[in-house]
């Protein structure tokens, strides 16, 4: 919360397994605790977190669209290699449990600023979407879904890397593992947060095959407040960003994710419009008919050039409950209230930064990089950035966070770097490459 003496920016890198920073307990290089950025203490959390579930249910919800919707005006592919649909808004994946959905068309209220955003460097400019690019948006009352690729997959190069290709292996010695760089606000007793809004620069990293590689935030509920074993006890996690993920989205491109679990990713947790997920199963729901969820994003910042960013920012919405997501100037959809437990009220922790899933078939290094694949030091136009970071306050206004962590739990590849001035307000460097 905003304090009178000023932004608080402590540097951790977890060389051991607990660092203490004032109040707060964080648990680093826990591989058996590996799950969110924060493990939370007796709450073990499995490790393969945010790893992509079945596609199968997924295909069988879209066959069951109906005949009206997939029309040949309505199905579109992009240069990208992107198969789109544009479908009612009440026939989305995350509705398919309801008979009679209540929609929730635009939120009730919106955060207001402290105060307006300053100027920064002339060589930085919003990034956008393949598909508002392209088509700019889907008929009013139907949103664009994404449905797979009607082109190859080819070898893309990322942002100073090399050229990957997407292939897959098995072996029963295979080991999951999450690193992060990442920056938190203390946890608030009680709750007290309601959303967060923070500007990041978009990349493409080199990523290796089943692993990946993202930039987001995260809006939790740890729990703590709670009577442990209670319903509200698991950690609930609204989750959104870019990520780079070839087993999901088939090629190596920067995508717009949005993710969540209601139960310490143990039972619950989808990824974008439930295309990981069995029908049936609930989840976040779009409005938006201009914003494809899971489409890239374009074009990614390059070294030594033009940087691209997108804003993102997330909120409770007062009259309804729900958790809503904007995506630079687009009200995207919501994270309703029902999918969560200690989440339906307030936040008691918010997180801003980078992590890399790394796929281990035997001990050695994952070569996939963070951010930029750069270290912080490298600074701007090289290194991965979040600026602006702010929180939602119970009067619904957006203040620039204080007492800021910043934590490294595998600092010999990926580090983060965290500094406050007037123009990028509260914001930190991270990434790297082992």
């Amino acid at each position: 919360m905003k304090s009178s003496m000023g932004t608080k920016l402590e540097n951790i890198s977890c060389v051991g397994e607990v660092a203490f920073v004032g109040i707060s307990l964080i648990l680093c290089n826990l591989v058996a605790v590996s799950g969110t950025p924060f493990p939370v203490p007796r709450r073990p959390l499995p490790t393969g977190h945010k790893k992509m579930r079945a596609l199968a249910g997924f295909e069988s919800l879209k066959g069951q669209l109906s005949a009206s919707t997939a029309t040949e005006k309505t199905s579109i592919t992009l240069s990208d290699g992107d198969t789109v649909l544009c479908i009612p808004i009440e026939e989305q994946p995350s509705l398919s449990h309801l008979d009679s959905p209540n929609i929730q068309l635009k939120p009730s209220n919106h955060p207001e600023p402290e105060s307006s955003p300053s100027e920064v460097q002339n060589d930085v400019k919003m990034a956008s979407q393949v598909f508002a690019k392209e088509i700019g948006k889907c008929p009013k009352g139907q949103i664009p879904m994404r449905t797979g690729r009607n082109s190859p997959l080819y070898p893309t190069a990322g942002a100073g890397g090399p050229t990957q290709e997407v292939q897959s292996s098995s072996t029963s010695s295979r080991q999951y593992v999450h690193h992060h760089a990442y920056t938190a606000t203390t946890i608030s007793h009680p709750p007290s947060y309601k959303g967060t809004e923070v500007v990041m620069n978009v990349w493409q990293p080199f990523v290796e095959p089943e692993d990946f590689s993202l930039a987001q935030l995260w809006v939790m509920n740890t729990g703590l407040s709670f009577t442990p074993d209670s319903i509200n006890w698991p950690m609930n996690s609204i989750e959104t960003g870019w990520q780079v993920y070839s087993d999901l989205y088939s090629d190596m491109r920067p995508r717009l994710f949005v993710y969540w679990t209601g139960d310490g990713y143990v039972k619950t947790g989808c990824y974008n419009l439930n295309q990981d997920c069995s029908s049936l199963s609930p989840g976040f729901v779009q409005v938006s008919n201009k914003v494809l969820l899971g489409g890239a994003i374009s074009p990614p910042s390059a070294a030594n050039s033009e940087q691209y960013e997108i804003r993102l920012r997330v909120f409770k919405d007062d009259d309804s409950g729900n958790w809503w997501l904007q995506f630079n100037q687009d009200y995207v959809g919501y994270w309703p209230s029902y999918l969560f437990h200690s989440l339906q009220n307030t936040s008691d922790l918010i997180q801003w930064g980078g992590e890399v899933f790394d796929v281990r078939d035997d001990n050695s290094q994952t070569k996939t990089h963070m951010g930029s694949g750069d270290i912080p030091a490298s600074g701007f136009r090289k290194a991965a950035y979040q600026r602006n970071l702010q929180y939602v306050a119970m009067n619904n206004k957006l203040y620039q966070v204080q007492d800021l962590q910043a934590v490294s739990t595998k600092p010999t590849c990926y580090t983060v770097s965290s500094g406050s001035s007037k123009a990028w307000g509260t914001h930190f460097y991270y990434g790297g490459r082992c």
